[in-house]
């Protein structure tokens, strides 16, 4: 072996125990018949210095999960904490939530809202059990219930494509406007007639609730439960309609924790969620 090769060999040797003091070579069993280049053996030796000190990356510590909560108004911000269980143990007044951290479970009126809150509200199982205001079954002479309503004034079987129940469907391409509909179900349906129309010759109001149309809300919900029919609902509220009870429940009623209806949840800001049944037919 000349003085060349044996010095070669020498410096291969070196290399290698260096790179294993760096804790950089990983050692497979592979058989090369000619050790790698130099350039190669560079590359690796000056990217294992450059490593060397530099501490290792760390996570970032993800936030806790924030969240807002309504008390009785649109609300102060809060922080939402679960156990090992995932169950809500602490909620205190901090940021917002933080969409990315959400897991997708919804909170009960019960977990979400404060103590105050749930003992004032109304709670319901989302059905409304009452009939027509009396003051309209007197002056009207409405049936005692919608089964009597139906039957005797004209019957058969309702549908969507077959409202009036007349027994002949509507035809491809023809629309009859709902409005025009319920304003024909007059006696024959008042759930659909007063979900779209005010008494006859009773202007209906647009607009932002009156405290005391709110109260009367309330109070007939406190009485009978609330949450469908809304139509008979709003029978009892003068100069409003039926999708405007449901939309001030939506909006107004069930964020505010007034009211704590099995059919709805809360996302941790505080947006209700309706968790409840769709039923196939409805006239509501």
């Amino acid at each position: 072996m000349n003085e060349y090769e044996e010095k070669r060999l020498q410096n291969i040797e070196r290399n290698r125990q260096l790179l294993q003091q760096l804790d950089i070579m990983r050692v497979k069993e592979q058989v090369y018949e000619e050790p790698p280049s130099v350039s190669s053996k560079r590359r690796i030796v000056e990217k294992a210095k450059d490593t060397i000190g530099k501490p290792k990356k760390q996570k970032p510590e993800l936030p806790q999960r924030k969240s807002t909560r309504l008390r009785g108004m649109p609300a102060p911000e809060t922080q939402i904490e679960t156990d090992k269980e995932n169950h809500v143990v602490i909620a205190t007044a901090e940021e917002p939530v933080d969409d990315d951290l959400w897991d997708g479970k919804l909170l009960s009126a019960d977990e979400y809202f404060k103590a105050d809150i749930q003992k004032d509200a109304i709670r319901t199982d989302g059905h409304f059990g009452g009939w027509l205001s009396g003051e309209l079954m007197q002056k009207y002479g409405f049936e005692a219930n919608a089964a009597d309503c139906w039957e005797k004034n004209g019957g058969g079987k309702f549908s969507y494509k077959d409202p009036l129940g007349t027994g002949k469907k509507t035809g491809k391409g023809s629309r009859t406007s709902a409005k025009a509909v319920a304003q024909m179900m007059w006696k024959k349906n008042p759930n659909m007639y007063f979900y779209r129309h005010n008494e006859p010759g009773v202007e209906q109001w647009t607009g932002d609730w009156t405290e005391e149309e709110k109260n009367i809300f309330l109070k007939l919900a406190k009485e009978h439960g609330c949450g469908d029919k809304w139509g008979i609902f709003a029978s009892y509220i003068p100069h409003r309609v039926g999708y405007q009870c449901s939309n001030f429940y939506r909006s107004e009623i069930i964020p505010n924790g007034l009211i704590f209806d099995d059919n709805y949840k809360f996302t941790p800001s505080g947006r209700p969620v309706y968790v409840g049944s769709h039923r196939s037919s409805r006239s509501d």
